[in-house]
């Protein structure tokens, strides 16, 4: 599937999902994820204070909105779906918003910000390598990529009954057909390997600084996270999110 296709069914899917008015599952901080510990543990924005921060796959604008409480001086953000900028643009008023695919540039500055933040949103790209080389040059130096996405193992594991299997291969990178929400509206992502996104990650021009691979808060569901594919019998046998930092 050419890269126009891509973006094209994913636009609509985010735009359907937003304008559907269900709930579905989304990641936002303070959280990075189901069953994971939150920003408030891992203090990796500790230091956002009048700071520049770019979000891509921005969605609603919750990230960002929180980073502003943390001090951020500007936030800006990028999202495939108009439906997701309209209520970005309610939620951070002062915010700059962009509707555009995250591997365009469609007129955020250069050299510019302190961060880039991606949650749970790259897979969705459908160019990581162009993506990840216009996160290096958003960045100014110094400037630090903080990207979280479904840990690739546990993207591998299944249910059987009460066993748990292991559904897909850890080396299938190909394009994957998936539903959100609960009217399964459908869109494509990637899953790639770890070392497939650190290598991608080296190859932009980043220096990989940390990756967390948290055990899951086994106790409850973080957050609002209804879907199946999250289940608490899969969350003994890998993290259900890896996080990277990188710096430029």
């Amino acid at each position: 599937m050419d890269e126009e296709k891509i973006i094209e069914i994913n636009k609509n899917g985010w735009n359907k999902l937003v304008k559907g008015g269900k709930n579905f599952s989304n990641t936002s901080l303070p959280e990075y994820g189901p069953f994971m510990r939150n920003e408030e543990y891992f203090n990796i924005f500790e230091n956002v204070k009048n700071k520049k921060v770019l979000e891509l796959g921005c969605a609603k604008g919750e990230s960002l909105k929180y980073l502003q409480t943390k001090g951020a001086s500007e936030v800006w953000g990028v999202d495939i779906s108009e439906e997701q900028i309209r209520y970005a643009k309610n939620n951070v008023p002062s915010g700059k918003f962009f509707i555009s695919a995250m591997e365009n540039n469609p007129g955020v500055p250069e050299d510019y910000f302190d961060y880039c933040l991606s949650l749970y949103s790259i897979g969705f790209s459908s160019n990581i390598e162009k993506t990840l080389a216009l996160v290096s040059r958003y960045l100014k130096k110094g400037g630090k990529f903080v990207f979280c996405w479904t840990h690739p193992f546990f993207n591998c594991l299944g249910l059987d009954e009460d066993k748990v299997i292991i559904r897909k291969s850890y080396n299938d990178e190909t394009l994957a057909n998936i539903t959100k929400g609960e009217d399964k509206i459908p869109m494509v992502q990637y899953n790639f390997k770890i070392s497939t996104i650190i290598n991608t990650i080296i190859k932009s021009g980043l220096t990989v600084e940390k990756m967390i691979e948290d055990k899951p808060i086994k106790e409850k569901h973080i957050g609002k996270y209804k879907s199946n594919f999250f289940d608490k019998r899969k969350i003994d046998s890998a993290p259900t999110t890896l996080i990277i930092i990188a710096k430029k």
